[in-house]
């Protein structure tokens, strides 16, 4: 495997990462932390949709609350260990996906878009109305803690456990990226007519990038749901797909790092910004605004015509 310059400076986070709990106690820090963690996974599994295949999705938030809703129901009404409950709420989204997945065989573009929307609003009704079953708008509170073998898991249990799910979730991200499945992915995004004409089943691999990476984001849900021990249809809205989507397109969609630096600033940035609360979400905009120009190279031109112009002058003087 070829080692990229960057791998030894994400082993050195990682690290630092695992030995945070080691060096404070503050449970703020840690709460932070296991969000960061959660959302790193999530926007690296949108990232197999939107960067990798290059198709749209508006409702990631959807499936990480399938996930959370499946977990929370199984675990409250016939008391499934934790590990059952994680598998359990990835399944769940995965067969979600597979429905929205479905529709992308014969629309694109805004069209699949506008789908995903639909989809996701048509699950946020089911979750509000379905009282006996959903909890409706007060949604399921109670759900106990996540335990295995006995040990029952604390808030820097979490950490860790967050922590180990987005390596292992991002080391088979990676992994994707570098294999023959990555490869017909990216075709796709790149021109499905040629992948089509070169002989890649562009069907199978569309579905399969909406099943695996809707499996991944119920796995977190399910994490989300013992951690928090409550779900209602108010975390899971249109707001927080649009925030996934942010992450993955600030750090740069179909890349391996993008989405983890992407949800690195849009996790950390409204924590630093708390303290301007008014203001903080005008200033991520901007700094989401100038990124996004700085990685497409809007001032890369200027800058070039600038440097132009000054050695011509220069030339010219000395002439």
């Amino acid at each position: 495997m070829k080692i990229n310059k960057t791998w030894p400076a994400l082993v050195v986070i990682v690290a630092l990462a695992g030995l945070v709990p080691f060096f404070t106690k503050d449970q703020y820090i840690i709460h932070v932390g296991v969000f960061l963690f959660l959302y790193i996974t999530l926007a690296s599994s949108l990232n197999i949709i939107v960067g990798f295949t290059g198709q749209p999705n508006f409702a990631h938030a959807t499936f990480f609350g399938v996930g959370a809703y499946a977990a929370a129901l199984s675990v409250l009404r016939f008391q499934t260990p934790f590990l059952f409950n994680l598998i359990l709420a990835g399944i769940a989204s995965s067969l979600f996906g597979l429905v929205i997945g479905l529709p992308s065989l014969r629309l694109k573009g805004h069209y699949l878009a506008i789908v995903t929307i639909g989809f996701g609003q048509i699950i946020r009704l089911i979750e509000i109305n379905w009282d006996s079953f959903t909890g409706g708008p007060m949604g399921l509170p109670g759900i106990p803690t996540a335990t295995i073998g006995g040990y029952g898991f604390d808030r820097t249990t979490f950490y860790y456990f967050s922590l180990v799910l987005g390596i292992v979730v991002l080391a088979i991200i990676y992994r994707l990226m570098n294999s023959r499945i990555g490869r017909a992915l990216m075709s796709i995004r790149d021109d499905e007519m040629a992948a089509e004409a070169l002989g890649v089943n562009t069907r199978y691999y569309k579905i399969y990038s909406f099943v695996l990476s809707t499996f991944l984001a119920g796995l977190c849900g399910a994490v989300y749901a013992h951690y928090v021990s409550f779900v209602s249809p108010d975390t899971f809205t249109h707001d927080d797909s649009i925030t996934f989507l942010c992450m993955v397109v600030l750090g740069g969609g179909g890349t391996f790092f993008g989405p983890i630096l992407g949800a690195a600033v849009l996790t950390l940035a409204p924590e630093l910004f708390r303290f301007a609360s008014y203001y903080r979400y005008i200033i991520i905009g901007f700094v989401m605004v100038v990124a996004i120009m700085v990685r497409e190279g809007v001032f890369l031109q200027p800058l070039k015509t600038l440097t132009t112009r000054f050695r011509g002058a220069v030339l010219r003087q000395e002439n």
